[in-house]
This record gives C-alpha cells, structure tokens and sequence, in this order.
C-alpha cells in the first residue's frame, strides 16, 4: 500500500501544480479588457472616416425620359467618398433643366445629361428650327457662304398666282448654321473639310418654328436661293420683318413690294386709239345742165 502511493504522490503533485498555473494564468489574463480596446478603435475609425472628404452628387428616384423637364422630387442627394469627373455637384441648380440623354433610376445625374451631345443642337437657338437646303454655287452666293452668315431667302415659282412666273424674298435676317456640312468653328483639317464639301451640297439654315411649312412648301414647289445681307441688316429689321406673304394692308401692304410677277417687269403698254371719221351723211348727186356735183345730206 505503501508502495502504491509513493508511485502516486508526482502525479498528484503535477495535477496540483497545473491547477495552480491554470489559475495564475486567468488572473493575468487581459481578455476583459478587450471591450474598451474596440471602442476605442471604432471611436478612431469613426473620426478618420469624419476627417475624409465628402462628394455629394445628384442620383435620380426614377426613370426620366429625353426631354423631361427636372422637377423637384426627380433627384436626390448623395454622398461618396471619391470624387466623379463626370457627375453634377448637388450645389447646381437642376430643377427646370432639360434633359438631352435618358436617366436611368439611380443613375447619377452628369453635365451630359443636360447638354444637347450634337453640336448643331447647341448651335440652334430658342424657338428656332434647324433646316437644310440643296445649294451651288449660283444659289449659295457664289459659292462664299459661310456658317455665321445673314442671308434673305428667295423663291421662284415658274407657275405662281394667276399662272404668272412669280418671285418673292420669303424670310429675311436668317442666320446660317452649317455650310455643306461644316459648322462654325468646327475643328477639321482640310482633307475632311474638302471630303465633306464634295457629298454634301446642302445649307442649314435657322428657322423660326412658325416659318417652316412656309419654307417646305416653297422648297417642294419652288427653286430657292439665298442672299447675304450686308452690315446694315439692323435697320432693315426694323423697317420691316421677313415674310412673303402677299396681304392688302399695314404691315402686309409693305410686304406686297417683296412680291414680283413676270408681268411687273414689262412697262404697261397704252392702248392705241384709232380715230374714226365722223359720219358725212347721206351722198347725194346734184346735176346742174350738163354738170354734176356731189354732197353729203344729214
């Protein structure tokens, strides 16, 4: 028995020494103080996500169409941490805006959205309408027409009112757009420019919204061709507006002069009177001897 537990007592004493280790080791344990360790790191995260930067933009809250006009509730503002070369800043005003490009919802809002893409577009003002017209060079001033010009429309009907040859100045003071596919301080070397001047023989023209079938009609029935105005077209427009309409009194009375029939070139020629004798009565034969006379009795 003796024996038995002289074996016994190292591991009895291995076991009380491990369990003492083992409570010593939880005394100096750091674990509870782990909660304060986190909270301090998510009071730093959150500061340095505070000292970043902020982007807020516009993004829209549903689907808009080209041509929409921006209302109040259409966008929304959000914030990002990275800036976007491409989108709109929420301190522009976009309410009443146009859109040129469609929106899709959540899409965020961009200054090309709200920018006619086409440069033509841009060039067209308000209330006005962009027209193309064939040219050459009779029709096109000789062929020295440029975008940025002032030009009088002109139209030639071979068949016109009372089935005379008829010509009128249709629109004044009308800007042009593009010359045979060129704008206005378009940037394009000469091999393009000549390439587009040799396919497109065609003049655009801005026109008022109201004039257009006015100009379709002439261009469908009607030869047109185009003369550029001078330095003084400032006082013409105040003497007296584009139009060719043909009318009988105030302002359509002054517009009757732009209206030029065949007939109106040619001096009118007087009728030519002939004059006729007035009647001698009736003729009578007197005989006298061996004698005779006539005379006339009434």
């Amino acid at each position: 028995m003796g024996a038995r537990w002289l074996y016994m007592l190292p591991a009895l004493i291995l076991s009380v020494v491990a369990v003492i280790l083992a409570l010593v080791g939880l005394a100096r344990d750091p674990s509870p103080a782990k909660p304060e360790r986190a909270g301090a790191d998510e009071v730093l995260a959150q500061q340095r996500a505070a000292d970043k930067p902020k982007y807020t933009y516009w993004v829209a809250t549903r689907e808009l169409n080209i041509g929409s006009i921006v209302a109040d509730d259409d966008f929304q503002k959000i914030d990002v941490s990275a800036p976007l070369s491409s989108a709109l800043q929420a301190d522009a005003q976009v309410v009443g805006q146009r859109l040129f490009q469609h929106v899709r919802n959540g899409e965020i809002l961009s200054q090309v959205h709200l920018e006619a893409g086409n440069r033509l577009a841009q060039s067209v003002p308000a209330q006005f309408r962009a027209f193309a017209i064939d040219i050459d060079n009779a029709s096109a001033v000789g062929g020295l027409l440029e975008p940025g010009d002032l030009v009088d429309v002109l139209v030639h009907f071979r068949k016109g009112q009372d089935e005379q040859p008829t010509s009128m100045i249709l629109l004044k003071a009308i800007e042009v757009l593009a010359v045979k596919g060129q704008l206005q301080d378009a940037d394009k070397t000469d091999e393009e420019k000549e390439k587009s001047r040799s396919r497109n023989a065609t003049a655009v023209l801005a026109i008022p919204r109201e004039a257009l079938p006015k100009l379709l009609l002439a261009d469908s029935n009607g030869e047109l061709r185009l003369a550029m105005a001078g330095e003084d077209i400032g006082s013409e427009q105040n003497e007296s507006a584009g139009g060719g309409a043909v009318g009988l009194s105030g302002k359509e009375q002054k517009e009757l002069m732009l209206t030029t029939k065949l007939d109106s070139l040619f001096p009118e020629k007087k009728p030519v009177r002939r004059s006729v004798a007035p009647p001698r009565g009736n003729k009578v034969e007197v005989y006298e001897g061996s004698t005779s006379r006539s005379t006339y009795v009434r």
